[in-house]
């Protein structure tokens, strides 16, 4: 009966709380004591086990491991080893790291709360989808990638970067789908390189030797995106045109008149010339000293490691709307150049102080100014301490920290004899440990021994069926030698025959000549006598067939003519037969096959050029001209064009096997005429 009275009870307050916000103020009030006290209850307990399993861990790692370390350390270790892994598990839960304002993020947080914060799935999707369709470089992509190298080798805090092949790789990969990607008539600006940076440090710092580039391009393409659409306006226009930025360096100068009233002065002092009223002269100085900074977020202006800080601080605020900590970073970073900006007489001293001065400002110069005058405004801003009606629970700030260190017991004192009997244990067990070491490192010895006799013995095989098969084609091609041999001594032998012969037949029919026209010689000196035929009256009708009268030729055009043929014109007529043959071969025999013919061969032309230009950007990282190649000194040209060759070797054999598989070169291609 009081089971069914507490159920009943208990269902009508779920019909009658349906949400926290349809409470009235009163409710809330009555019911907020009730609620936070079971709240805090729970996780003081959960707090209090996630410490007591912590604290046995680690300890249970420091016996196990022979290396001593540093308690304290391993413990930091974990937390931030079990703080990652709840934010990767729960994105959603990134405002907790709003505690660690005004801190230095270690690099792998850093790399993963950036991630969080300037997460964009759309980008990211798109540039996959451009990279997949081989449209995500820009037509601008060599001028890219030049000023990418003069960006890293010019300024002095990114020239760690320029050596490494995957920093310049991802950044011109990044900067020149942002470009494609922008639509942008013209080419980027210096600041755009500059923004880059950071983000490429943050990854850098926790790359490996097997990071891809494709992966470190992909993360970088969607934040960088995120981050110069989140980048506030001043950022991106002067001050003249944008209103919000005139607010900004407003407020540093008012920030400057609070702090540091001497030094706003000192700044007055200077830029009074260039203004034309006096009160706006600390703004307008504030802007001309600090507008290149802040368009650049301080690349350029910081050292890496200070800047890095900066940017933390920066971005673990982008999800709260009203946190701007720029003018404080600003204001801080012009007092922190005190000492230098007094003695500054005019503002090229100023510009100067500020490019060379500030690469020396530490991390704990910053930490120091921005608690002492801005921590409590922005950790308030931050943790949402003065913007909510009610107190917010959280386990971070309403309990009191760990203790366990503190309370942990201590452990019992142990005799002489329990001490040496662990010792023996623990030898004994590591004795088994490296026997059982040994053990499967023989049997995988002996595995690898079997596989590489295996091995031989399929290699040997392998060649011995590859000697039998070289001498049965050695003894074929012998034997088709032999043939040839034989069929071109006949053949020879029955030339010589036939030109013996002919020599005969020629030797024959000049003896022939050379007799005729000695009678003919001999005759001509006497009348001949009348013939039959002339003697007798001529008959009519139908007269009798004529014989042919040899025509006696003379000794110089005999021995030239054979057949109605010189000897000049069958050798022109031989050439001619041979040139249409070569030209039938080269450039087909109808127009449509020599049409066929020189399309294939500008493909060819096409293909190949195209395969050069891009063993060309693999090698150098952009196209090169035969000049550049020739001004390489060597042996350094040698090498270079070695591997050009075998860039080009390779791109021409994987498009080949590609066209291959894809059935291409499976088509009817037409040679000489012949199918």
């Amino acid at each position: 009966m009081k089971t069914t009275s507490a159920s009943s009870q208990t269902s009508r307050k779920q019909k009658i709380i349906l949400s926290w916000k349809e409470l009235p103020e009163q409710s809330k009030m009555i019911l907020l004591p009730v609620v936070g006290d079971s709240y805090l209850a729970l996780t003081t307990h959960i707090s209090t086990c996630v410490e007591e399993q912590l604290y046995r861990f680690v300890a249970r790692e420091m016996q196990d491991d022979h290396l001593p370390k540093n308690r304290s350390e391993l413990v930091m270790s974990n937390v931030r080893t079990g703080m990652m892994s709840l934010l990767e598990k729960r994105p959603d839960m990134k405002g907790k790291l709003h505690v660690l304002f005004n801190q230095c993020l270690p690099a792998p947080l850093r790399k993963l709360t950036w991630r969080l914060h300037l997460s964009n799935t759309k980008a990211r999707m798109e540039y996959l989808s451009h990279v997949s369709m081989n449209k995500a470089t820009s037509v601008l992509d060599r001028d890219i990638s030049l000023q990418c190298l003069s960006v890293l080798s010019s300024e002095r805090t990114f020239q760690h970067l320029k050596d490494n092949k995957l920093a310049f790789r991802a950044m011109r990969n990044v900067l020149s789908y942002y470009h494609k990607h922008r639509s942008l008539p013209a080419g980027l600006c210096r600041t755009d390189y500059f923004l880059l940076v950071p983000l490429l440090q943050a990854v850098i710092d926790t790359s490996t030797p097997s990071t891809s580039v494709d992966s470190v391009s992909t993360l970088l393409v969607e934040e960088y995106i995120t981050f110069m659409e989140l980048r506030p306006s001043y950022m991106r226009l002067a001050s003249t045109e944008d209103s919000t930025g005139r607010n900004m360096y407003e407020e540093v100068a008012s920030l400057l008149h609070q702090i540091n009233r001497d030094l706003a002065n000192t700044i007055q002092g200077i830029y009074t010339q260039q203004a034309n009223k006096a009160p706006d002269s600390v703004p307008t100085g504030v802007q001309c000293m600090m507008q290149p900074v802040v368009q650049a977020l301080f690349a350029g202006f910081l050292s890496m490691s200070t800047l890095l800080y900066v940017w933390d601080q920066y971005i673990i605020g982008l999800d709260q709307p009203a946190y701007n900590c720029l003018p404080a970073i600003s204001a801080a970073f012009i007092l922190l150049l005190q000492d230098h900006l007094v003695a500054c007489q005019t503002t090229e001293d100023v510009e100067e102080v500020i490019r060379t001065q500030g690469l020396t400002l530490s991390i704990q110069q910053f930490q120091n100014v921005i608690s002492r005058h801005f921590f409590t405004k922005f950790y308030s801003i931050l943790c949402k301490d003065e913007h909510e009606p009610h107190p917010i629970h959280d386990p971070s700030q309403a309990i009191p920290p760990w203790s366990h260190l503190s309370r942990a017991p201590l452990l019992p004192r142990t005799r002489p004899q329990d001490r040496r009997q662990a010792r023996e244990e623990r030898e004994m067990l590591q004795r088994q440990r490296i026997e059982k070491q040994k053990q499967e490192q023989s049997v995988r010895r002996h595995l690898e021994e079997e596989q590489r006799r295996q091995e031989e013995s399929r290699l040997q095989r392998l060649l011995e069926e590859t000697k039998r098969t070289f001498t049965a084609q050695r003894d074929q091609l012998l034997e088709q030698l032999s043939w040839e041999q034989q069929f071109h001594y006949e053949t020879q032998k029955a030339a010589d025959e036939q030109i013996k012969g002919l020599q005969a037949e020629i030797g024959r029919l000049l003896e022939q000549r050379r007799l005729s026209m000695d009678t003919n010689s001999a005759g001509s000196l006497v009348v001949p006598p009348p013939s039959l035929h002339s003697q007798t009256p001529p008959q009519t009708g139908k007269p009798s067939p004529s014989s042919p009268v040899p025509v006696v030729l003379g000794g110089t055009l005999r021995t030239r003519e054979v057949s109605g043929k010189t000897a000049e014109s069958v050798t022109l007529d031989l050439l001619r037969e041979i040139m249409q043959s070569a030209d039938s071969m080269v450039n087909g025999k109808s127009d449509a096959e020599r049409d066929s013919l020189n399309t294939m061969t500008r493909d060819h032309l096409h293909t190949y050029r195209r395969d050069v230009r891009n063993a060309e950007i693999e090698t150098f990282g952009h196209e090169i001209t035969s000049r550049e190649i020739q001004n390489i000194p060597e042996p350094t040209k040698t090498e270079l064009n070695k591997r050009l060759s075998v860039a080009i070797r390779r791109g021409t054999e994987a498009r080949y096997k590609a066209q291959f598989t894809s059935g291409r070169l499976l088509e009817v291609v037409t040679y000489a005429g012949t199918p």
